[in-house]
């Protein structure tokens, strides 16, 4: 029940979506037109380039337990972290910046930089057998990350978001 509630108020947090999957038979990975994603492996490999500077001071901020860092107004953080051994650390700069997260894993290690304004992040995984090892960074305003779910091919995903209005939306089974 107390699941339902929290999907519930998030439904109302992050607005109405509505998602459809259809598979055709006998379908394979067809390519895009972008030429960044013409491959499955490319696909499934959203990958960011952090300079050197940036990811020794990501990677130095990291300890045990959750640290939040927010700068600005009506920054949001919800965090419901179950595991053996949680390293979190959250960045937000900027104004009505939103994160929600609700993981269970045997570990948790995951950094979130949010630089802008209006950004949003949901990151939910109720049970994985994987150690979580994720990244997302938003650079810009009016972005959103949408993370359903863990499996062999998300478990050390990273994610960067640059410019205005971008979102995307992962579902994991």
């Amino acid at each position: 029940m107390k699941t339902f509630i929290v999907y519930l108020l998030l439904l109302f947090f992050y607005g109405p979506v509505f998602h459809a999957q259809e598979k055709e038979e006998g379908s394979q990975f067809k390519n895009y037109s972008s030429s960044l994603f013409n491959s499955k492996e490319k696909a499934f490999s959203v990958v960011s380039h952090l300079d050197k500077k940036d990811r020794n001071e990501l990677n130095s901020r990291i300890q045990s337990g959750v640290q939040i860092q927010q700068i600005g107004d009506f920054n949001k953080v919800y965090a419901s972290l179950k595991s053996n051994d949680t390293k979190v650390a959250v960045d937000q700069k900027g104004d009505n910046n939103a994160l929600a997260l609700d993981k269970n894993a045997k570990t948790i290690t995951q950094s979130v930089i949010q630089q802008g304004d209006n950004n949003k992040i949901s990151d939910f995984t109720l049970y994985t057998n994987h150690n979580v090892n994720m990244e997302i960074i938003q650079k810009g305003d009016n972005q959103s990350v949408q993370n359903i779910g863990t499996n062999s091919l998300s478990k050390n995903m990273k994610i960067t978001q640059t410019g205005n209005g971008a979102s995307v939306i992962l579902i994991n089974k």
